[in-house]
Protein backbone atom coordinates (compact mmCIF):
# COMPACT_ATOMS: atom_id res chain seq x y z
CA UNK A 1 0.00 0.00 0.00
CA UNK A 2 3.03 2.19 0.90
CA UNK A 3 4.28 1.83 -2.54
CA UNK A 4 0.99 2.55 -4.34
CA UNK A 5 0.76 5.91 -2.62
CA UNK A 6 4.38 6.89 -2.89
CA UNK A 7 4.02 5.62 -6.85
CA UNK A 8 1.03 7.88 -7.15
CA UNK A 9 2.39 10.96 -5.10
CA UNK A 10 5.19 10.85 -7.22
CA UNK A 11 3.33 10.37 -10.27
CA UNK A 12 0.94 13.32 -9.67
CA UNK A 13 4.07 15.58 -9.01
CA UNK A 14 6.25 14.72 -12.15
CA UNK A 15 3.39 14.29 -14.56
CA UNK A 16 0.58 16.61 -14.16
CA UNK A 17 1.30 19.49 -15.83
CA UNK A 18 -1.39 21.97 -15.28
CA UNK A 19 -2.88 21.41 -11.55
CA UNK A 20 -1.11 23.10 -8.38
CA UNK A 21 -0.28 20.65 -6.15
CA UNK A 22 0.41 21.57 -2.70
CA UNK A 23 2.52 18.73 -1.64
CA UNK A 24 4.92 19.40 -4.77
CA UNK A 25 4.84 23.01 -3.67
CA UNK A 26 5.03 22.73 0.15
CA UNK A 27 7.21 20.47 0.64
CA UNK A 28 9.68 20.00 -2.86
CA UNK A 29 9.96 23.78 -4.30
CA UNK A 30 9.82 25.90 -0.86
CA UNK A 31 12.59 24.08 0.34
CA UNK A 32 14.36 25.81 -2.83
CA UNK A 33 13.11 29.06 -2.71
CA UNK A 34 13.88 29.33 1.04
CA UNK A 35 18.22 27.72 0.55
CA UNK A 36 18.50 30.51 -1.99
CA UNK A 37 18.63 32.78 1.22
CA UNK A 38 21.55 30.84 2.68
CA UNK A 39 25.16 30.44 1.47
CA UNK A 40 25.27 27.10 1.63
CA UNK A 41 22.19 25.73 -0.31
CA UNK A 42 23.67 22.81 -1.69
CA UNK A 43 23.19 21.39 2.53
CA UNK A 44 19.09 21.89 1.55
CA UNK A 45 19.08 20.13 -1.60
CA UNK A 46 21.04 17.08 -0.03
CA UNK A 47 18.80 17.10 2.82
CA UNK A 48 15.48 17.38 0.79
CA UNK A 49 16.36 15.01 -1.95
CA UNK A 50 17.17 11.41 -2.07
CA UNK A 51 19.72 11.57 -5.18
CA UNK A 52 20.94 15.47 -5.97
CA UNK A 53 23.48 17.20 -7.63
CA UNK A 54 24.65 20.86 -6.57
CA UNK A 55 25.63 22.84 -9.73
CA UNK A 56 26.79 26.31 -8.60
CA UNK A 57 25.56 29.29 -6.29
CA UNK A 58 26.15 32.43 -7.73
CA UNK A 59 26.25 36.06 -6.47
CA UNK A 60 26.19 39.53 -8.49
CA UNK A 61 25.00 43.11 -8.39
CA UNK A 62 21.47 43.22 -8.89
CA UNK A 63 21.03 46.63 -10.22
CA UNK A 64 24.40 49.75 -11.10
CA UNK A 65 21.41 51.87 -9.30
CA UNK A 66 22.03 49.96 -6.09
CA UNK A 67 24.47 48.62 -4.14
CA UNK A 68 23.03 45.35 -3.34
CA UNK A 69 23.34 41.53 -4.22
CA UNK A 70 21.36 39.22 -6.19
CA UNK A 71 21.66 35.39 -5.97
CA UNK A 72 20.58 32.13 -7.70
CA UNK A 73 21.20 28.83 -7.76
CA UNK A 74 21.06 25.55 -10.06
CA UNK A 75 20.89 21.37 -9.01
CA UNK A 76 19.24 18.52 -9.99
CA UNK A 77 17.15 16.10 -8.01
CA UNK A 78 17.66 12.58 -9.95
CA UNK A 79 15.31 10.89 -8.00
CA UNK A 80 12.38 13.19 -9.42
CA UNK A 81 14.10 13.73 -13.04
CA UNK A 82 14.28 17.50 -12.66
CA UNK A 83 16.38 20.29 -13.10
CA UNK A 84 16.56 23.29 -10.67
CA UNK A 85 16.91 27.07 -10.75
CA UNK A 86 16.31 29.14 -7.34
CA UNK A 87 16.55 32.59 -7.32
CA UNK A 88 17.08 34.53 -3.89
CA UNK A 89 14.70 37.43 -2.76
CA UNK A 90 15.32 40.45 -0.26
CA UNK A 91 16.47 39.44 2.93
CA UNK A 92 14.80 41.73 5.52
CA UNK A 93 11.86 44.00 5.77
CA UNK A 94 13.82 47.01 5.31
CA UNK A 95 15.49 45.56 1.89
CA UNK A 96 11.49 44.72 0.76
CA UNK A 97 10.74 48.30 1.53
CA UNK A 98 13.49 49.87 -0.36
CA UNK A 99 12.80 47.37 -3.30
CA UNK A 100 8.84 48.78 -3.18
CA UNK A 101 9.99 52.05 -3.06
CA UNK A 102 12.79 51.64 -6.29
CA UNK A 103 9.86 49.37 -7.90
CA UNK A 104 7.61 52.30 -8.29
CA UNK A 105 8.12 53.49 -11.51
CA UNK A 106 6.07 52.63 -15.16
CA UNK A 107 7.51 49.05 -16.92
CA UNK A 108 9.96 50.48 -19.66
CA UNK A 109 12.52 47.19 -20.05
CA UNK A 110 11.39 45.81 -22.97
CA UNK A 111 11.03 42.15 -23.18
CA UNK A 112 9.74 39.62 -26.25
CA UNK A 113 8.81 42.07 -28.23
CA UNK A 114 6.68 44.45 -27.61
CA UNK A 115 6.10 43.46 -23.78
CA UNK A 116 7.31 45.94 -21.10
CA UNK A 117 8.54 44.45 -17.66
CA UNK A 118 10.27 46.51 -14.93
CA UNK A 119 13.98 47.64 -15.50
CA UNK A 120 15.23 46.65 -11.87
CA UNK A 121 13.53 43.47 -11.84
CA UNK A 122 15.05 42.57 -15.35
CA UNK A 123 18.34 43.88 -14.82
CA UNK A 124 18.32 42.15 -11.71
CA UNK A 125 17.53 39.13 -13.56
CA UNK A 126 19.79 39.43 -16.55
CA UNK A 127 22.94 40.12 -14.18
CA UNK A 128 22.90 36.64 -12.63
CA UNK A 129 21.20 34.77 -16.29
CA UNK A 130 24.46 36.32 -18.14
CA UNK A 131 26.99 35.48 -14.96
CA UNK A 132 26.19 32.11 -15.25
CA UNK A 133 22.70 31.10 -14.53
CA UNK A 134 22.36 30.07 -17.98
CA UNK A 135 25.10 28.19 -19.02
CA UNK A 136 24.92 26.42 -16.13
CA UNK A 137 20.77 25.11 -17.08
CA UNK A 138 22.01 24.27 -20.40
CA UNK A 139 24.97 22.07 -18.95
CA UNK A 140 22.13 20.70 -16.61
CA UNK A 141 19.81 20.32 -19.69
CA UNK A 142 22.53 18.77 -21.96
CA UNK A 143 23.22 16.50 -19.30
CA UNK A 144 19.89 15.41 -18.42
CA UNK A 145 17.09 16.02 -21.54
CA UNK A 146 14.57 14.43 -20.22
CA UNK A 147 14.10 16.06 -16.89
CA UNK A 148 11.32 18.93 -16.01
CA UNK A 149 12.47 22.41 -15.01
CA UNK A 150 10.99 23.82 -11.69
CA UNK A 151 11.93 27.49 -11.22
CA UNK A 152 11.82 29.27 -8.30
CA UNK A 153 11.98 32.33 -6.21
CA UNK A 154 10.60 34.72 -2.90
CA UNK A 155 10.28 38.56 -3.31
CA UNK A 156 12.37 39.54 -5.83
CA UNK A 157 13.20 36.20 -5.74
CA UNK A 158 9.79 35.26 -7.72
CA UNK A 159 10.01 38.01 -10.15
CA UNK A 160 13.27 36.83 -11.76
CA UNK A 161 12.03 33.53 -11.60
CA UNK A 162 9.27 34.66 -13.83
CA UNK A 163 11.62 36.42 -16.09
CA UNK A 164 13.57 32.96 -16.70
CA UNK A 165 10.92 31.05 -17.04
CA UNK A 166 9.58 33.43 -19.67
CA UNK A 167 12.96 33.68 -21.28
CA UNK A 168 13.80 29.75 -21.18
CA UNK A 169 10.13 29.78 -23.18
CA UNK A 170 10.71 32.58 -25.73
CA UNK A 171 14.24 31.46 -26.16
CA UNK A 172 13.09 28.08 -26.95
CA UNK A 173 15.68 26.41 -24.74
CA UNK A 174 13.16 23.54 -22.98
CA UNK A 175 10.55 22.24 -23.59
CA UNK A 176 6.96 24.35 -22.28
CA UNK A 177 5.38 21.29 -20.96
CA UNK A 178 7.95 20.33 -18.32
CA UNK A 179 8.71 23.65 -17.03
CA UNK A 180 7.02 24.17 -13.56
CA UNK A 181 7.14 27.84 -12.16
CA UNK A 182 6.25 28.15 -8.18
CA UNK A 183 7.16 31.58 -6.71
CA UNK A 184 5.94 33.19 -3.45
CA UNK A 185 5.33 36.48 -2.86
CA UNK A 186 6.14 37.25 -6.13
CA UNK A 187 5.48 41.03 -6.84
CA UNK A 188 3.56 42.48 -10.67
CA UNK A 189 6.66 42.63 -13.27
CA UNK A 190 5.28 43.81 -16.27
CA UNK A 191 2.31 45.10 -18.21
CA UNK A 192 -0.75 43.29 -19.28
CA UNK A 193 1.21 42.00 -22.90
CA UNK A 194 4.25 40.79 -20.67
CA UNK A 195 1.29 38.62 -18.50
CA UNK A 196 -0.48 37.77 -21.59
CA UNK A 197 2.43 36.25 -22.89
CA UNK A 198 3.45 34.22 -19.86
CA UNK A 199 0.13 32.84 -19.78
CA UNK A 200 0.33 31.61 -23.33
CA UNK A 201 3.76 30.17 -22.67
CA UNK A 202 3.64 28.43 -19.17
CA UNK A 203 0.81 26.73 -18.49
CA UNK A 204 2.25 25.08 -15.22
CA UNK A 205 2.92 28.66 -13.21
CA UNK A 206 1.81 29.31 -9.67
CA UNK A 207 2.36 32.50 -7.64
CA UNK A 208 1.84 31.59 -3.93
CA UNK A 209 0.38 34.19 -1.63
CA UNK A 210 0.20 34.24 2.34
CA UNK A 211 -2.37 36.36 3.46
CA UNK A 212 -1.85 39.43 3.53
CA UNK A 213 1.51 39.78 2.26
CA UNK A 214 2.38 43.17 0.68
CA UNK A 215 4.94 42.51 -1.70
CA UNK A 216 2.46 41.04 -4.49
CA UNK A 217 0.52 44.01 -4.39
CA UNK A 218 3.47 46.17 -5.85
CA UNK A 219 3.90 47.72 -8.05
CA UNK A 220 0.67 49.08 -8.38
CA UNK A 221 -1.91 47.97 -11.00
CA UNK A 222 -3.94 51.06 -10.95
CA UNK A 223 -0.96 53.76 -11.85
CA UNK A 224 1.65 51.98 -13.64
CA UNK A 225 -0.21 49.71 -15.58
CA UNK A 226 1.03 46.23 -13.67
CA UNK A 227 -0.78 43.27 -14.43
CA UNK A 228 -0.06 39.49 -12.66
CA UNK A 229 0.16 36.26 -14.75
CA UNK A 230 -1.60 33.39 -14.31
CA UNK A 231 -2.10 31.92 -11.51
CA UNK A 232 -2.55 32.86 -8.44
CA UNK A 233 -2.86 30.07 -5.06
CA UNK A 234 -3.61 32.59 -2.06
CA UNK A 235 -3.26 31.27 1.61
CA UNK A 236 -5.51 33.33 3.58
CA UNK A 237 -4.27 31.92 7.29
CA UNK A 238 -0.89 31.03 8.59
CA UNK A 239 -0.55 28.32 5.74
CA UNK A 240 0.44 25.37 8.29
CA UNK A 241 -0.26 21.95 7.29
CA UNK A 242 -3.97 21.50 6.31
CA UNK A 243 -4.66 24.72 5.91
CA UNK A 244 -7.15 25.40 2.63
CA UNK A 245 -6.16 27.62 0.00
CA UNK A 246 -7.42 29.12 -3.22
CA UNK A 247 -6.72 28.81 -6.11
CA UNK A 248 -7.49 31.92 -9.17
CA UNK A 249 -7.35 31.25 -12.40
CA UNK A 250 -7.65 34.99 -13.60
CA UNK A 251 -4.49 36.98 -13.83
CA UNK A 252 -6.06 39.55 -11.15
CA UNK A 253 -8.73 38.47 -8.78
CA UNK A 254 -10.56 39.65 -6.27
CA UNK A 255 -11.31 36.29 -4.76
CA UNK A 256 -7.72 36.08 -4.16
CA UNK A 257 -5.71 38.39 -2.55
CA UNK A 258 -6.43 41.19 -4.73
CA UNK A 259 -9.81 40.95 -2.10
CA UNK A 260 -7.11 42.59 0.47
CA UNK A 261 -7.21 46.10 2.05
CA UNK A 262 -4.81 46.01 4.46
CA UNK A 263 -1.82 44.43 3.81
CA UNK A 264 1.28 43.39 5.89
CA UNK A 265 4.91 43.29 5.11
CA UNK A 266 5.11 40.93 8.21
CA UNK A 267 3.39 38.07 5.67
CA UNK A 268 5.96 38.58 3.21
CA UNK A 269 8.71 37.20 5.89
CA UNK A 270 7.04 33.48 6.35
CA UNK A 271 5.79 30.95 4.02
CA UNK A 272 4.15 27.92 4.98
CA UNK A 273 3.87 28.67 8.77
CA UNK A 274 8.04 29.02 8.74
CA UNK A 275 10.40 31.94 8.53
CA UNK A 276 11.58 32.91 4.52
CA UNK A 277 15.44 31.44 6.12
CA UNK A 278 14.27 28.46 7.84
CA UNK A 279 16.75 26.04 5.34
CA UNK A 280 19.61 28.37 5.96
CA UNK A 281 21.36 26.08 7.64
CA UNK A 282 19.34 23.02 5.94
CA UNK A 283 16.10 21.60 5.80
CA UNK A 284 16.82 17.85 7.03
CA UNK A 285 13.11 16.33 8.06
CA UNK A 286 11.09 18.99 5.93
CA UNK A 287 10.00 16.25 3.07
CA UNK A 288 8.12 13.77 4.61
CA UNK A 289 8.37 12.01 0.83
CA UNK A 290 11.63 12.33 0.22
CA UNK A 291 12.60 8.95 1.02
CA UNK A 292 8.82 7.63 -0.86
CA UNK A 293 10.56 6.82 -4.02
Amino acid sequence: MNFIFAFCLFFCITQVSSSFNETFARYFIWPMASSAYSDHPEICVKDNYNQSEFKRRIKVNCDTLKNDNCVAFTAVTHSNKAIIISFRGSEDLEGIMEIIDVIKVPPTAEFGGKAKVNHYFYNAFNALWTSGIKDDFLSLKNKNPNYELWITGHSLGGAMASLAAATIATSNLFPLDKIKLVTFGEPRIGDKTYAELHDSLIPYAYRIIHNHDIFPHEPPSWIYGYQHHKSEVWYNNDMAVGDPWIECDEDESKQCSESVVNLNPLDHQSYYNVKVVFANSGCDGWNPYKNKF
